[in-house]
């Protein structure tokens, strides 16, 4: 008598035993497994289906274990093994082994409320610096949906590769069935041109278009209604929205794929709009420098009037008391208050004071930033800033504006934190990022004045 396969306690590749089923797709199925080799629970993907054994689905399992295990970064689920176990025919079904994870998908999340813009811009920054790693690996995730985004408590990851591909791959699927999720694809895929990172950005910007609205820009289920929908309907975000993410939506929306921004750069500008808006910024208290001759005068004359004012020296409680102190004269002038200079060697009888140099004048806030984009701009002439990173820092300084103090301190830390990093890859030379870094301080201080 033989049972139904696959089902808990069934043991896969002499070492994977499934515990139970967690959820269940069109093309697999995804169930929670012990390695009982290294005694560790992982999450175990098994393809369905009548071709679920096919050379095909075999390929396909391959390949996205091989996806993603290429990049390395803590927003992509681990890929532990990939394998084969043995179905009750004789066949072979192929199996992929990935990490565990809890917590709950961004579809989840979405279906019970739409989130705050701030709170997608964080999840959209996640996203965003995955996919730059993948990006950077070769990698094409081109399945970007609230499904494959989970939400645990060690933060954002990508998951599900299963129609990823290398940059660059031509797309001979005639079938359809690598072709994603309809209201979710870019429109070049449509067309079936190479897979491109500027896939991924697109699916970015519908994650981030349906976390604020509550869906897709184009909620449909089928390539017809697409093609009639992007025809037929212009998608509207929430009116309530910042400029500065709508404008982040409809970049990545963008229908050419060559305007849409990089990842990382869509990473770098969901990383401003997802800061926590800093505590209001107080005047600094200035420090008021009193020469010292003035300062003994007053010394003298509040020593003076509380001299006066003693009742045991003062006059009686029938006459009032004089409130302008006696003139002081030459026998009995007062002793100069101590110099701050006192522990210094005494001047030469030839020496003379000089008059200290006057402060400089503080910056203005639109020259302060003009002296960091020149700054930039000489680095990159002197070959001292790579030359898409100097075009980096200049996107990042432009709009600043002094009379938005939220807005410009998140600004300036994402512009301090970028040197930094990009000196430590050595993208800028070490003695330009001090000049840089010197520079942005005049900013915030221009900021503040």
């Amino acid at each position: 008598m033989t049972h139904e396969w696959p089902a808990a306690g069934d043991l896969l590749a002499r070492r994977y035993r499934l515990v139970a089923l967690l959820e269940s797709g069109g093309m697999a199925d995804i169930w929670r497994a012990e390695d009982e080799l290294l005694e560790r629970p992982v999450a175990l993907k098994l393809p369905t289906g009548t071709s679920a054994t096919s050379a095909e689905a075999l390929h396909l399992a391959w390949k996205e274990a091989r996806m993603a295990a290429r990049p390395a970064h803590p927003g992509i689920a681990v890929v532990h093994d990939y394998n084969g176990a043995v179905r009750p025919d004789r066949s072979v079904a192929p199996f992929v082994v990935m990490e565990l994870l809890t917590g709950e998908t961004l579809a989840a999340r979405v279906e019970r409320v739409p989130l705050g813009w701030r709170e997608a811009a964080r999840i959209g920054t996640a996203v965003a610096e995955a996919l730059a790693a993948a990006h950077a690996s070769g990698v094409v995730h081109r399945d970007i949906k609230p499904g494959n985004v989970m939400l645990t408590p060690t933060g954002v990851k990508i998951l599900d590769f299963g129609i990823s591909a290398i940059t660059g791959e031509p797309d001979d699927d005639e079938t359809g069935a690598t072709f994603g999720t309809p209201a979710y694809v870019a429109p070049e895929r449509l067309d079936g041109k190479p897979a491109e990172p500027a896939t991924d950005v697109y699916g970015l910007g519908v994650l981030l278009f349906e976390m604020v609205a509550g869906q897709p820009p184009y909620p449909v289920d089928t390539w017809e209604e697409l093609e009639e929908a992007r025809r037929t309907r212009k998608p509207q975000l929430p009116p309530d929205l910042p400029a500065g993410f709508r404008k982040v939506v409809t970049d990545c929306l963008g229908d050419e794929p060559g305007l849409r921004p990089t990842a990382e750069e869509a990473a770098d500008r969901l990383s401003l709009l997802g800061a926590d808006p800093p505590p209001p910024r107080h005047p600094a208290r200035r420090r008021i420098a009193v020469p010292i001759g003035i300062a003994t005068a007053v010394a003298a004359l509040a020593g003076a009037i509380a001299l006066i004012a003693r009742p045991e020296d003062g006059p009686g409680p029938d006459r009032a008391a004089p409130l302008v102190p006696a003139p002081v004269t030459s026998s009995a002038r007062p002793s100069p208050a101590p110099s701050v200079l006192a522990a210094d060697p005494p001047a030469s009888p030839t020496a003379r004071r000089t008059t200290a140099p006057a402060p400089r004048a503080p910056l203005d806030f639109d020259d302060a930033v003009a002296r960091v984009r020149s700054a930039v701009e000489t680095g990159r002439e002197q070959r001292e800033i790579r030359a898409d990173v100097a075009v980096d820092l200049l996107n990042l300084l432009d709009n600043l504006d002094s009379a938005d103090t939220a807005a410009v301190d998140a600004r300036l830390t994402d512009l301090r934190r970028k040197v930094r990093s990009r000196a430590q890859e050595g993208s800028v030379a070490p003695g330009r990022a001090d000049v840089l870094q010197a520079r942005l301080t005049d900013v915030d201080r221009a900021a503040g004045s």
